[in-house]
């Protein structure tokens, strides 16, 4: 029986199989022990980890952050998100940095923790203004998980009203909608992250809170065949995610507590985790990562992924997949700042994590083949580890940006070459108005613009991985890109990533062809490093690691910088992204564009290079 088949269950046979009703602590044991035992718990691995989070939140606790309406009615406004979603985010860290405390054993933070409980109550929505047009959402079922797990967690020293007054208002805005309509609910048997998220906190909620059986068998059955839907449709084949590496995680973030929980509630009937699907899908990440911590960023993805490491260890043990334990490396960030406010997260980091952190990580060559995404993996003559990976796929996806052929290369823990990620999540960014946005199209990535033309949206836009060849003394990865693109005289885009193994020299060709009259290509390197260009050689300094890269056809072509500083900003970005150009042109049907680009360290005491007057690059030297 197929993994949708053993999910797919009525409620007349869930009451059944349910029987008599569970006390509540049952179905969250090590939370219990936690509070029966502080002082063991205090010495754990996770409870430093988690912490070492909260404590910036615990500083400034006793200042509760105010989410008044004219915050709220902002994004309705103006389309800007960051004004409520901030001081939000910021409430509910810091009830679970006062519930942690409480948790561990200091009652001295009990009246603050009631003080945010009861004020998350007497919030007028908990879902987010962006996400208002859905009765039940992402950050409501966010809030309603944690505060179903502190109900339980800490029954013996909350008062009695502030634990009905729990259970009324998440049966108010999450339980009863569900029930009622949940078929109204785009995310119920959605394709993306969404469905795994809110379908498992509410069954989470069900079995935690409601004492009637026939209503949770009832509810049940809805998630359950919501969660048949998330696993059949919001992975690929082989378990892949076009929503990339952080979404990964946090469409799994509410299912891997909630299997726990209802394997347990079943006596092991409906076992989640245990499916073969699951052991698929979480092998993703692997077969993701550039270096401990950074993994590929494309579409709305980012390089930089925290880890839960109490999911991550329970998700690995249940699997089998022992290799995903390579996410939690030494050096990788752990926890990130959508966990700091989601409880039932952070004290299962706790229970589920003894400390485990690989202390070396082979970073391999692999053709992810479901998600269209090649991982190429060398060392440079001197040592430095070197990862390309590169992206065909169609621009339909789940979070999509336009962005077939785009590239990353790695090295070292730096990317030097980069895919942007996501730009700012605004109304615009989430309208017809996305692909105005450069983060979001394919002028903000690392890839070939025709005659003017960008990639086009859409999932009849795609690329292939139509070559790839991980041997010695050449790797190589060859994608056709030209379908991507809306050039009715593009015959085709043939490109082509070769890695020299001996020496780590990374080529990237482009084979452009025409059955028409043909189009000047303009091929472009997108970076966050500073970039300076001199003719047909150009740098690009990171922190570490230097990229030397040089026009090797056509030979007369020269590259260009411009500096995307206004769109950046527009973005919240750090730093400014760089577009480095060079145009292939020419009266033949087939163009060629081919760049070598050399790998070195950066001298500690080195500043980046701000004009090509300040330097003769070397190969120019030897020219």
């Amino acid at each position: 029986m197929d993994y949708r088949a053993r999910l797919t269950m009525s409620q007349e046979d869930l009451i059944e199989l349910l029987g008599e009703p569970m006390a509540p602590e049952l179905l969250a044991p090590e939370l219990i022990a936690i509070a029966r035992d502080p002082a063991a718990a205090r010495e754990l691995p996770g409870t430093r980890l988690v912490r070492d989070v909260l404590a910036p939140y615990l500083a400034d606790i006793e200042h509760m952050p105010l989410t008044p309406y004219t915050l709220y009615r902002e994004f309705k406004r103006t389309g800007e998100r960051r004004t409520y979603q901030e001081p939000h985010h910021e409430k509910r860290a810091k009830l679970c940095a006062a519930a942690f405390q409480v948790l561990l054993g200091d009652d001295s933070y009990l009246d603050l923790l009631q003080d945010y409980i009861w004020a998350i109550c007497e919030e007028t929505n908990w879902v987010l203004p962006a996400h208002e047009n859905r009765e039940v959402a992402l950050r409501s079922v966010g809030t309603g998980f944690s505060l179903a797990e502190i109900s339980v967690g800490l029954r013996h020293v909350l008062a009695d009203e502030i634990v009905d007054r729990i259970g009324a208002e998440i049966e108010r805005r999450i339980l009863k909608p569900y029930l009622e309509r949940h078929d109204r609910l785009s995310w119920w048997k959605g394709g993306n992250n969404w469905n795994g998220v809110c379908n498992s906190g509410v069954g989470a909620m069900f079995l935690l809170l409601e004492p009637d059986v026939a209503r949770t068998a009832r509810a049940l059955a809805l998630v359950l065949e919501g969660l048949a839907h998330f696993l059949e449709v919001a992975f690929e084949a082989d378990g892949g995610s076009t929503e990339g590496t952080s979404y990964w995680q946090y469409g799994l973030s509410n299912l891997i507590p909630f299997a726990e929980m209802l394997r347990l509630r079943t006596g092991g009937a409906i076992d989640i985790l245990g499916m073969r699907r699951l052991k698929a899908i979480a092998t993703y990440p692997i077969r993701t990562m550039l270096s401990p911590g950074h993994y590929v960023s494309f579409s709305d993805c980012e390089e930089v992924v925290a880890f839960a490491p109490g999911n991550i260890m329970k998700l690995a043990e249940r699997t089998g997949v022992t290799g995903q334990l390579d996410v939690l490396a030494e050096g990788a960030p752990l926890i990130r700042d959508t966990h700091h406010r989601r409880f039932h997260l952070l004290w299962r980091n706790i229970a589920w994590w003894d400390g485990t952190r690989p202390q070396r990580v082979p970073i391999d060559d692999v053709w992810a083949e479901d998600v269209g995404i090649a991982r190429l993996a060398a060392t440079t003559s001197a040592g430095l580890p070197i990862v390309l990976s590169a992206k065909a796929g169609h621009n339909g996806e789940n979070h999509n940006h336009n962005d077939v052929g785009s590239f990353i290369v790695h090295v070292d823990g730096e990317s030097l070459l980069c895919d942007p990620g996501r730009g700012l999540y605004s109304r615009d960014y989430f309208s017809p108005r996305r692909y105005e946005n450069v983060f979001a199209n394919s002028y903000g990535h690392s890839v070939p613009r025709l005659g003017g033309t960008l990639q086009s949206p859409g999932a009849a836009y795609r690329g292939e991985i139509v070559a790839y060849d991980h041997g010695d003394p050449e790797k190589r990865a060859v994608l056709e890109i030209g379908g991507a693109y809306d050039v009715p005289a593009l015959d085709g885009i043939r490109r082509s990533f070769l890695v020299d193994v001996p020496s780590g020299d990374l080529v990237l060709e482009d084979v452009i062809t025409f059955s028409g009259e043909p189009r000047p290509v303009e091929e472009a390197f997108v970076t966050w490093c500073e970039t300076v260009a001199a003719g047909s050689a150009a740098r690009i300094v990171g922190e570490r690691h230097i990229l030397d890269l040089q026009i090797e056809e056509p030979a007369d072509a020269t590259f260009a910088l411009e500096v995307l500083e206004e769109a950046s900003r527009e973005n919240a970005k750090p730093v400014p992204l760089k577009r480095l150009t060079y145009t292939v042109s020419g009266l033949d049907t087939e163009l060629v564009g081919r760049v070598r680009i050399q790998v070195r360290a950066r001298e500690p005491d080195s500043t980046p290079i701000t004009s090509p007057q300040e330097e003769v690059l070397p190969w120019k030297k030897q020219s």
